[in-house]
């Protein structure tokens, strides 16, 4: 029996050492049939588990018997065996144990009974949020029985099984999603390249394979040079070292060699990033193949040339050479007019002498209203000139090279970004005559950038503040738990007393902040209903995260809460972002205008609305009629996104209310409308405190955290409790073998081998009658670790940091509803 028992512990222990290594689902099933084995004997074992979003099955199945097994990940259940466990355990949502299965008893039954020769069966199902998810089903043909202390078994590791195989689950739904894009970018209309920091290629996508001829594997050994024309090939390579050197993406126009020798011009577009697994820099490069566009401007050269060459045959009678340069420039004409390319030719005084029906269709400006005017005046827009000032000098003068990038701006005010092709026409002293500019919209491809630049800067955000947030809890108690426990020292003198409570109102004020920054880093979705709100506290909540950067910035706050605002119905969390929206537009404007301000905040009621404004004295709104327009900015790159009016938008009108923005006498004003919603639910009757007695109450507390611990233990001490202190689960463990406890104080998140999880598993499966005299401490309340448990086990919660009189009343409560106190 001994003997048993070990091998019934090694074998939970191996499968929890199973549920942490990272094996594939196939794998798993293998190892677990392989334990379970050891302590329950069976002929047949399968396991089945299924994805609430794709409706799958995963089905492993192994007869033990024959020494096979198989694995299926398909819709639906493909053998009666499988089908008929997973009917019977989804009808019951409880373990199934048949032992001596007779051929009069269940049609299900009799089935196995004659077509497989089973004789007795266990299910044991696995929850997940109290949802079925899968099942583990272990048969015999031998005549073994299953009972109880089996299922038990199974249930001690049955939870971690469940995580593993939705963990397992979700990473191939995760390489599914990689998939899907590498398929994008296999299956996408340019030639796409990935080259390492040496200019190897470590991926070609479809088209560029196709375009050069090379296969996948022959392209991975070669080097972009080595594509690359004879007679540039040195001068591409070193501005490719120069921008991975610079961390600058950069653009090359090169002639690339295909493997059957074809020549293709093209533009590669680099884009520089950091490989954290290659642990190197790579350049994603997307190539365009621009061909068709140099032989047109090869025809154009050829044909300037001719029209030269005619000019200068005097032999050739006059009206002949004018016949000919009629049909020339008809044909040149006719063959820059119909083409996509925008073609703008100026004088080398940046006068307009020519621009092509792109450029007429695209930016509304025709060639007679133009000709001869500045392109700068016309074309460029006049926040940029300044900026660009250089780059058209040097353009002018013929020393900026093959190509620029400057943006044009049309009729109405719409600015695209353009790269430019350039090629000059100089006569025979090489005086520049005419400047022939070729363009190519990027503004795409610019907005797609910035916005992939600035979702991979945001996405660790909401990680980074929670995280914070956490590690602020713990410090945040004990300096707060230990203020208090002084106050409760006798003798102590007025100026001490006042310094403490000076320290316990700046503890609570960063708590607050605390708090505030873990709402505002919760992600939801939809307007929640049930939220009675005072729209003064969350403007409030919203400017105490901000306050402290508009006072050391020179900006003065004068705030006008209307006193009887009426609460309302909305989500805070959302208004809170929307509030903290309108307050940093207003702090950056101040700030960049001239560095000072005042900000005045007013809330009101206007009939059945609530109205809040924000009013600051920066310089106003420049564009109005954009203002709430995705990706529209006044900001500089890399410091606006110009989706935060947009969203703010979005949740004012999920809420029924309405944004407006418009210039004042001041600055800019920014009203926001909110209709007042009355609470459906019954009128919420907050509890009394009460005065608990908690003395000869014996108490466990386990807390890594030092100074935390000792403040309560001191505390709970004065209250009368017998207080038993653990500083880690081994410690804790062996105290509950070895003592009684009326109730437990836990925290969540305890160093060593077993999580906090892990403890109260052990602590209700050991005694389960210790469930309901459990306590959770936290301070992380953001993690889906935590969020999942709570679902779960709904223990009653203490969320660092917090007041003893709330600390004591938790306790009192708790104690209370399991009859161990009466107030």
């Amino acid at each position: 029996m001994v003997k048993k028992s070990e091998l019934e512990r090694e074998t939970i222990l191996t499968i929890n050492r199973l549920v942490l290594s990272r094996m594939s689902y196939e794998d798993f099933c293998n190892a677990l049939c392989h334990e379970l084995k050891k302590i329950i004997s069976f002929d047949y074992f399968s396991l089945i588990s299924r994805t609430e979003t794709s409706g799958e099955y995963y089905t492993c199945v192994f007869n033990v018997e024959q020494n096979s097994h198989n694995f299926q990940r398909s819709t639906e259940l493909k053998t009666f065996v499988e089908k008929y466990l997973y009917h019977e355990v989804a009808k019951s949502n409880t373990i199934i144990i048949r032992n001596g299965l007779d051929k009069n008893g269940r049609e299900g039954d009799k089935h196995l009974l004659s077509g497989g020769g089973i004789t007795s069966y266990m299910i044991y199902p696995l929850f997940m949020n109290n949802a079925l998810i899968g099942c583990i089903n272990v048969l015999s043909k031998s005549g073994a029985s299953f009972t109880e202390a089996h299922s038990n078994l199974i249930g001690q590791v049955s939870a971690q099984i469940t995580v593993t195989l939705m963990n397992v689950m979700l990473v191939d739904s995760l390489t599914a999603s990689e998939e899907k894009y590498r398929d994008m970018v296999e299956n996408a209309p340019e030639i796409i390249f990935k080259l390492n920091s040496q200019g190897r290629f470590l991926h070609v996508n479809k088209l560029g394979l196709e375009a050069l001829g090379y296969s996948a594997k022959e392209m991975t050994a070669m080097y972009l040079f080595d594509l690359v024309a004879d007679e540039n090939g040195s001068v591409i390579k070193k501005q490719y070292d120069t921008s991975v050197n610079s961390r600058m993406d950069n653009n090359l126009v090169v002639t690339l060699l295909s493997k059957g020798g074809k020549r293709i011009d093209a533009e590669i577009m680099c884009s520089i990033q950091y490989d954290s697994i290659l642990n190197d820099y790579m350049v994603r490069a997307f190539v365009r193949d621009v061909t068709e566009r140099r032989t047109l401007e090869k025809r154009i050269y050829e044909y300037q040339g001719r029209l030269k060459g005619l000019l200068k045959e005097k032999t050739l009678k006059l009206s002949e050479t004018e016949k000919e340069m009629y049909n020339q420039r008809k044909f040149l004409d006719a063959l820059i007019q119909n083409t996509n390319v925008y073609v703008v030719t100026i004088t080398s005084k940046g006068e307009i002498v020519f621009v092509n029906r792109a450029i007429e269709k695209r930016f509304g400006f025709t060639l007679p209203e133009i000709f001869g005017k500045p392109v700068v005046d016309i074309f460029i827009p006049q926040d940029k000139v300044e900026e660009l000032f250089d780059d058209i000098q040097l353009l002018l003068s013929g020393k900026k090279g093959e190509q620029i990038e400057i943006p044009f701006s049309s009729r109405n005010q719409q600015v695209r970004d353009i790269l430019w092709i350039v090629t000059y026409l100089r006569d025979e002293w090489n005086t520049i005559l005419n400047i022939n500019l070729f363009g190519y919209d990027i503004t795409e491809q610019k907005i797609l950038k910035e916005q992939l630049i600035q979702a991979e800067k945001m996405s660790s955000v909401g990680t980074m503040i929670s995280g914070v947030a956490h590690e602020l809890n713990n410090p945040l108690s004990i300096i707060l738990n230990f203020s208090e426990l002084m106050l409760l020292c006798d003798n102590l003198s007025k100026s001490a007393t006042n310094r403490l409570r000076h320290i316990i109102d700046a503890s609570q004020r960063c708590t607050r902040i605390v708090e505030n920054l873990l709402t505002f880093a919760t992600k939801r979705k939809n307007v929640r209903s049930g939220q009675y709100v005072c729209i003064n506290d969350v403007v409030k909540d919203a400017l105490e995260l901000k306050i402290n950067d508009l006072r050391v910035n020179n900006i003065e706050v004068e705030q006008s809460f209307f006193p009887a605002l009426p609460n309302t119905m909305a989500d805070r969390v959302q208004l809170m972002q929307v509030f903290i929206n309108l307050i940093n537009n207003a702090y950056d404007s101040m700030k960049a205008a001239q560095g000072r301000g005042v900000l005045t905040i007013r809330t009101f009621q206007k009939n059945d609305k609530i109205v809040a404004e924000f009013e600051d004295t920066g310089p106003g709104i420049l564009e109005p009629e954009k203002l709430f327009t995705p990706f529209y900015t006044t900001k500089e790159v890399g410091k606006g996104t110009g989706l935060g009016l947009a969203v703010s938008y979005g949740i004012i009108k999920e809420h029924g209310g309405m944004i407006v923005g418009k210039n004042s006498q001041k600055g800019a004003i920014f009203t926001v409308t909110l209709p007042i919603k009355a609470q459906t639910d019954k009128e919420v009757k907050f509890p009394v405190r009460k005065d608990y007695d908690l003395k000869g109450l014996r108490l466990l507390l386990v807390e890594d955290e030092v100074g935390i611990a000792e403040s309560c233990h001191e505390l709970l001490t004065a209250k009368g409790c017998q207080v038993t202190t653990a500083f880690t689960i081994k410690d804790a463990m062996q105290a509950i073998q070895e003592d009684r406890f009326d109730i437990v104080v836990m925290d969540f998140k305890m160093p060593g081998e077993m999580s906090g999880i892990q403890f109260y598993d052990w602590m209700v499966s050991y005694l389960p009658v210790i469930r309901d005299k459990i306590i959770l401490m936290t301070g992380d309340t953001l993690s889906p670790e935590y969020r999942t448990f709570m679902e779960k086990s709904h223990v009653p919660v203490i969320t660092k940091p917090f007041r003893f009189n709330a600390f004591i009343e938790k306790i009192g409560i708790t104690a209370k509803r399991v009859g161990l106190l009466e107030v």
